[in-house]
Parts: C-alpha cells; sequence; structure tokens
C-alpha cells in the first residue's frame, strides 16, 4: 500500500477527499488527515513521511508552501500534488519551484484524474526507487570490497598493488570531479576498554549520517576495529588539506558531544584513488600515534617512516642499553624506560613497544641473580610471564606501568625464594662464584651439601626453576657480560675467563641467553673499555 496524507483547513474538503475515492481498492492508505501545515509536520516528524501529500496552499498557522518547503530539505522524490481554489499564477510558480508535481484546482478535480495522475507518477517514483537502490547495493558492495581488498595483512610485506577504476564504478563516478583521495580512520579512544557495542554503533551511525551531509566525503563502515571514510578534492593545496583536517576535527567533536565518545583519528596523505591500500595503511598508523600522546586527530607525515633496518638498529641499542642497567634500580629502570618513550613517541609504532616490553621481560627471567622464579611453576607463590598486547593496553604509560609492577613482583617473589632456598644452597652458591671459570660437575655441587646426585638434581631445579648445568650457564654469561663491560677482550678471552674452551660453543651460548650476539652486544654506546 502507499501512504497518502490529506492537508486542508476546510473540513468538507477533509471528508470529501476521504469519502469521494475508494483509496483502499486503487492501492492507496490513508496515513492521517490534517486541518494546517503545522499539524501535519509534527506528525510528519513523529510517524514518518508518507509517498503522497494532498494538500492546501492557504491555511492558518503554516501554509501548504512552507510544509512543502520543509519536506523538501529532505525529501526531494515524495509525490506531492497542490489542490487549492486559487489559480493565480504566482502561487503556480512557487508550487513548481519547490518540486511540486501537479497542480489542481479544486473547482475542477475529476477523482479518475487524480487516480490516473496519481499511478503515472507512482510509477515514475518506483522506477527512480528501484535505481536508486540498484546504485546504492552497488556502493555498499563496493565499499565492502575496498575494505576487504585494502586491508593490512599481518606478517606481510609487499608492495601494495594499485587498485582499478574498472572495479569501482559507482565510486569512481561520485570521485570523477576530484584529482586526489585521503582515507579517514576514527577509532574510539579509551585507557580502559570501556567502549562497548553500542557505543561503536552509535558512533558507526552518527559517523554515516556525518559524512554523507559532507559533499566531498564518503563513509566506508567500521572494519577492524575503524571507522573507515573517504574525503576527495581537486587539488592538495595546503589550504585544503587544512580545511579536510578542520573537517575531520568537527566531527570528532560532534561525537563527543553528542554521545560522549572520545574519538582518535588519522588522515592520510593525498593521493590517487589507485593508491587506496596505501593510504589505508598510512591513516591507521598515524591514528596509532594516540598510543604515545593520546586521542587526537593525527595527520599523515612522511618523516615517521621507518625502514625496516633502522629499526633493528635502534631495537639492538635499546637492548644493549637495557642489558647494561638490568640490575640497577627500580628509580633508575624507570627512568630508562621514560628516555626510551620519549624516542618511540617520535617514530615508533606500538607494535615496537610491545615487542621491546616483551623482550625486556623474557631477559629479567633469565637474569641469574633473580633465581628465575617466574618459570617455578611448581609452587603456590610463583607468578607467569605476563604477556601484553594493545588489546588490553592503550597507552605507552600503562605498558610502562605494568612492566614496573611485574618487575616490582618479581624481585619480590625472588626475595622470598632466595631466603627459602639460601640455608642449604649458600656453599653451592658460593662455590659457583668462586669457582665459575673451571670445570664444575653435577657431582661436585651435590657433595658440598652431602646429598644423591639424583636427589639434589631434582631439589635444586624444583626449588629454582632451572637446572644446575642452567644456573651455572647463566653464571658465566652474567660474569662474561661485566668483563666486557669493563675490558676490551677478544670473545676467545672472554670465553677462556669464564670457563669456556671453545670460543664458538660460548658465543651460542651468549646468544641464546642474551638474546643478541657477542658483536652486537660490543656495540652498546654505554660502555666503557679499558
Amino acid at each position: 500500500m502507499i501512504k497518502i496524507a490529506i492537508v486542508d483547513d476546510e473540513s468538507l474538503v477533509r471528508v470529501g477527499f476521504q469519502t469521494i475515492i475508494d483509496w483502499h481498492e486503487n492501492g492507496y492508505e490513508i496515513q492521517g488527515v490534517y486541518r494546517n501545515g503545522k499539524e501535519a509536520w509534527e506528525a510528519f516528524s513523529t510517524d514518518g513521511y508518507p509517498e503522497v501529500l494532498l494538500t492546501d496552499i492557504r491555511m492558518p498557522e503554516m501554509d501548504g508552501l512552507e510544509l512543502i518547503r520543509r519536506i523538501r530539505e529532505t525529501d526531494k522524490e515524495m509525490i506531492i500534488l497542490v489542490l487549492s481554489s486559487y489559480e493565480e499564477f504566482e502561487y503556480t510558480r512557487r508550487s513548481i519551484q519547490l518540486g511540486v508535481q501537479d497542480y489542481i484546482p479544486k473547482h475542477l478535480f475529476d477523482p479518475d484524474e487524480l487516480i490516473s495522475t496519481l499511478t503515472r507518477l507512482s510509477e515514475r517514483l518506483s522506477s527512480k526507487v528501484r535505481a536508486r537502490q540498484s546504485r546504492a547495493n552497488a556502493m555498499d558492495e563496493e565499499r565492502q570490497r575496498l575494505m576487504a581488498q585494502s586491508r593490512i595483512l599481518p606478517g606481510i610485506v609487499a608492495f601494495a598493488a594499485d587498485f582499478s577504476h574498472k572495479e569501482y564504478p559507482v565510486l569512481t563516478d561520485l570521485l570523477k570531479e576530484a584529482a586526489f583521495v585521503c582515507w579517514v580512520a576514527i577509532r574510539i579512544w579509551s585507557t580502559d576498554n570501556s567502549g562497548n557495542d553500542d557505543d561503536q554503533t552509535a558512533l558507526g551511525f552518527l559517523l554515516q549520517d556525518l559524512m554523507n551531509k559532507t559533499t566531498h566525503a564518503i563513509p566506508l563502515g567500521f572494519d577492524q576495529g575503524f571507522f573507515h571514510g573517504l574525503l576527495f578534492s581537486r587539488e592538495t593545496k595546503p589550504e585544503e588539506t587544512t580545511m579536510m583536517a578542520g573537517l575531520v576535527k568537527e566531527w570528532m567533536d560532534t561525537v563527543k558531544q553528542n554521545l560522549a565518545i572520545t574519538v582518535s583519528a588519522g588522515m592520510s596523505d593525498h593521493l590517487i584513488f589507485q593508491k587506496c591500500k596505501v593510504i589505508r595503511t598510512q591513516a591507521e598508523q598515524m591514528i596509532d600515534r594516540s598510543f604515545f600522546n593520546g586521542p587526537g586527530l593525527y595527520r599523515f607525515d612522511a618523516s615517521l617512516n621507518v625502514v625496516q633496518e633502522q629499526l633493528d638498529i635502534k631495537f639492538q641499542q635499546w637492548q644493549q642499553e637495557f642489558i647494561s642497567i638490568l640490575n640497577s634500580s627500580e628509580e633508575e629502570l624507570a627512568k630508562w624506560l621514560d628516555a626510551v618513550g620519549s624516542e618511540l613517541e617520535t617514530r615508533y609504532s606500538p607494535d615496537t613497544a610491545f615487542r621491546l616490553v616483551q623482550w625486556m621481560l623474557k631477559i629479567y627471567q633469565n637474569d641469574p641473580s633473580n633465581m628465575n622464579m617466574l618459570i617455578d611453576t611448581e609452587k603456590s607463590d610463583s607468578m607467569t610471564l605476563p604477556f601484553y598486547s594493545v588489546d588490553s593496553i592503550r597507552t605507552w604509560d600503562e605498558l610502562k606501568s605494568c612492566f614496573l609492577q611485574t618487575i616490582k613482583r618479581f624481585n619480590d617473589l625472588s626475595a622470598t625464594a632466595r631466603m627459602k632456598s639460601q640455608t642449604w644452597l649458600e656453599p653451592v652458591f658460593l662455590y659457583v662464584e668462586a669457582h665459575f671459570a673451571q670445570s664444575i660437575r653435577l657431582e661436585d655441587a651435590a657433595s658440598l651439601v652431602n646429598l644423591n646426585i639424583h636427589y639434589f638434581s631434582h631439589r635444586f631445579s624444583r626449588e629454582m626453576g632451572m637446572t644446575f648445568l642452567e644456573y651455572l650457564t647463566q653464571v658465566r654469561i652474567r660474569k662474561s657480560i661485566d668483563l666486557m663491560k669493563r675490558y676490551s677482550l677478544s670473545a676467545e678471552e672472554v670465553a677462556s675467563r669464564v670457563g669456556y674452551p671453545n670460543s664458538n660453543y660460548f658465543v651460542k651460548v651468549f646468544k641464546k641467553v642474551t638474546g643478541m650476539t657477542v658483536s652486537e652486544f660490543r656495540n652498546s654506546t654505554g660502555f666503557s673499555t679499558k
């Protein structure tokens, strides 16, 4: 059924139009009958628009022309017929200007002619609606395909293939007057992951509406936690890009005011449409800056690009610095982390920060001075090695705090474990510290505490969380680190001084325990030589 509304201030006209035509028989359903434009507008605002409107012109409170004007602001397709007792040219002209399909004087009204006119207009409207729906479906399909084809595949580094205009005819048509496209990625920002599905749904509806109301924006929808959209322009002058950045900030402010949701946004460089995979990557990388600097709008900056070789060199430097302060106080460690954070926030990704912290936890776990209590799974008071990710931690300050808290708890557990085990293992510890450069057998250690070799091996492993050989290895590596920090010695000299006659074997063990080669360790700028 096609819904129809009748608006006229004369009661006889309203009654007549309802009774003189069998609306239901002709496929119409009367949605409402109203006395003036104001009454009709209030009803439309609550119940929605009808598909056909029959309205008088001259009415109190709000006339027909004002009602039509308001409707046409949001609905260009509604069938509107003016029924009036007046034939002045001015009314006809103004009605046509407002997009009225027909103007019928009441004294010439013919029911059959009206139904014929409505049928013809309805068929034309249905054709337009079908065409528009077909285009809308094609647009939705292209949006989904664009987001699927532009995704970054984790762990895969490959040249981003260009997109073809032929694959996106609807988008291409919308962008035909634009030479450049900018990708915008927007994400809910919270330090406690308080964002829920309802927030994301509301955010999606609002951003969709805001972008649809912007002549040079195309909303794409949510994908992988981001709401994506395109901004397009004819040129890339600074004032053009600044205007677009201002527009995105307005969207962010509107979201904050209407939904009480804080978001971060990333904007890509302005490139041609074929480079959509490149600009999506840029937008998502820019929004990652909020991990270090908090919520805001982050625009593409080419200086932030870091090649893998540069990252590897920097990562090795951080590793070497951490090894050198491994046994420092928690205050010194926190100060060093602050300095690292200042470097990270300038041009590195959150993934780099997480990778570094996980590596530091592993190295701290393998430090013999802490007795490796993190991996003592048989003890009730032991703790497992935590794994941090952007899904659980949203800022660098939070990641740094979690790491320091883990280290503190680690130290507390290690101190407790040391007190428990020191009574009977003290002779073994002292002997290893004095004779680590010599050949030390398991039998020698067991005899120091008057235990059977098998019972000693089992008890040592259970209480220390490692075998005796692993403990001896870590003591020797700790001593080798101290030697390399204090003296300019070759790998062969260091190996012989810590109990490894074979330098090649020493190098392999050093790499396994510390995570870096001897050469990489020597490149540390913080070490002095004598």
